[in-house]
């Protein structure tokens, strides 16, 4: 492959293994061939496929290399590329002055599109700061040109994409400036561009999450329920949305539907408190949780709302400095100490200790008891479970099922193929899902040396294609599925020939193409929740059972 291909073939890689593999191959050739401008490229793209430390000593490297270059563009991509790097590795203003740096050095060239694409960025630092109206400036000038490159398809630059996203923060600038009136001809304006292309109906919910938000703030809380839920339906990835989730809670709370809005905001608590980049604009429904639970009368859960606020304000103070100072905030750390002592004052010692002791007298005998007795139903309930399934291997059941899979793929390749692996043509899609059905069928997956490399090659495609493709439409990863299959036909045979039943689970590990037992044992209980010693014996005692 020339350079050229090399770096083109980044546009269809979306794995950061494989990406960091390609940009290694592509560090090498750019340095072997001595082209200056390939190196560039290729430390700052691979810099995008790895994590910290490595990325940012790569992004450090393209920056080294854009200044032996020297001309203003690549000076400007690299810094621009390092401030990027920065904000993914913390949260806070880290990549600033190297934005700054990007947008001085971007004046230099005739680069509109990177200019608005740093200006855009400067708009997000301005958002975080707080001053709306500054970022609002910028944004209204970055949205006006990707408005009107809308339709200009550029290699490496995506007018649609930055025009969605400025419009966006956009809409927002006027949520917070108080301006939501202005952002009305915005709406119109952006779900018109949606409806013109089928390929823009993922931005979609974005604008119905914002009318949400709008709504909430204009006191329509019905609708903003309905806007939020909607944009919820719509989205097409595995995020947790928490700004939907957030005001939910706040539209039915306000709605004196307490009990409603508190299960939205204990389903925030429960991603966001572990997320290592709480926003702080989340904070209120921890206000929210404590008076709720002070309300009930509930010292526990107050206390517990107590603590996690407090942890979440160091947060806060430490990677939103300048924020976290305009918050108003109901409860202030001060606040929040005072209460939790009255509360941990007010439990008394003498209480506390026969609490412990009633708990420690029943909690070791029940909890044996009770382990032991949910074990052994868990285990019946499937075992049970397994019994009923299918048979997989079935000849008849298996061309039929290949055969509705086909069917199936062919009436909704329009809405299936292409919208779940963009890049990929339905025809490709559809080759390789029925060598997977040949594949499954003629059980290849017995080979113990069956790699994705050996099935790529077989399949006559290449290992990019084959594994996005079985992710999308097996839902799960290449060895995840040479596992899996292993295991459904080695559960049929012990379900069917006894004789299975006798044999050691170093032999059925190897009669299924496992390696070794321990990867058989590990797996088995991965997919059946029970170790395949416990299986056996269940298996035994149903055939003593029902000769």
């Amino acid at each position: 492959m020339s350079l050229d291909e090399i770096d083109n073939s980044f546009e269809n890689i979306h794995e950061n293994i494989t990406g960091e593999k390609v940009g290694e191959i592509y560090i090498r050739r750019a340095k072997k061939e001595k082209n200056i401008e390939a190196l560039f490229r290729a430390y700052k793209l691979i810099s995008f496929y790895t994590t910290n430390p490595k990325n940012l000593r790569y992004v450090d490297s393209a920056i080294i290399t854009a200044k032996r270059i020297n001309k203003p563009i690549y000076l400007a991509n690299a810094y621009l590329a390092r401030s990027t790097i920065k904000d993914i590795n913390s949260s806070g203003t880290d990549g600033i002055k190297d934005l700054f740096i990007a947008h001085n050095y971007s004046k230099k060239t005739d680069d509109e599109y990177l200019k608005n694409r740093i200006l855009y960025n400067l708009s997000l630092y301005y958002i975080y700061l707080g001053n709306y109206i500054e970022a609002k400036s910028y944004l209204i000038s970055a949205n006006n040109y990707f408005r009107k490159e809308f339709n200009r398809k550029e290699t490496g630059k995506d007018n649609v994409l930055m025009y969605f996203y400025t419009i966006i923060s956009l809409i927002n600038c006027n949520n917070k400036l108080g301006k939501i009136s202005e952002s009305l001809p915005l709406y119109k304006e952006a779900y018109q561009k949606i409806n013109l292309d089928k390929k823009h109906e993922v931005y979609r919910a974005y604008f119905l999450s914002s009318e949400g938000a709008d709504a909430y703030y204009n006191k329509n809380y019905l609708l903003a329920i309905n806007k939020l839920n909607e944009a919820i339906k719509q989205y097409n990835d595995n995020f947790t949305h928490y700004t939907e989730i957030y005001y939910l809670g706040l539209s039915y709370w306000k709605l004196n539907q307490k009990d409603q809005g508190v299960d939205y905001f204990h389903k925030l608590d429960k991603e966001y408190y572990k997320d290592k980049n709480q926003d702080p604009q989340f904070r209120p429904a921890y206000e929210h949780l404590i008076q709720y639970y002070k309300e009930k009368g509930n010292t526990d859960k107050q206390l517990e709302y107590i603590n996690k606020l407090l942890f979440l304000d160091h947060s806060y103070e430490k990677n939103y400095k300048y924020l976290f100072n305009k918050i108003n905030k109901e409860y202030t750390s001060e606040l929040l100490i005072q209460e939790k002592n009255e509360i941990e004052n007010s439990l008394k010692f003498h209480q506390l200790l026969i609490i412990f002791i009633i708990i420690l007298s029943f909690s070791v005998g029940s909890f044996i008891f009770y382990r032991y007795s949910k074990v052994k139903k868990a285990y019946k309930q499937r075992f049970r479970e397994i019994l009923a399934e299918k048979n997989k291997f079935s000849i008849n059941e298996q061309n039929s099922d290949s055969s509705k899979k086909t069917v199936d793929r062919l009436e909704n390749h329009k809405t299936l193929l292409i919208s779940k692996i963009p890049g990929l043509s339905p025809a490709t899609i559809d080759y390789v899902l029925n060598k997977l059905d040949t594949f499954e069928n003629e059980n290849q997956f017995l080979n113990p040396k069956i790699t994705l490399k050996s099935l790529c090659e077989e399949f006559n495609t290449n290992s990019g294609y084959l594994s996005r493709i079985i992710n999308v439409y097996k839902q799960k990863n290449f060895t995840q599925y040479i596992n899996d299959l292993r295991l459904d036909y080695i559960i049929e045979k012990m379900k069917t020939n006894k004789k299975y039943l006798s044999i050691e689970i170093k032999e059925l590990a190897s009669e299924a193409g496992f390696g070794n037992a321990e990867s058989f044992s590990d797996n088995f209980q991965r997919k059946f929740k029970m170790k395949p010693s416990i299986f056996i014996k269940m298996m035994k005692e149903n055939l003593d059972s029902n000769p």
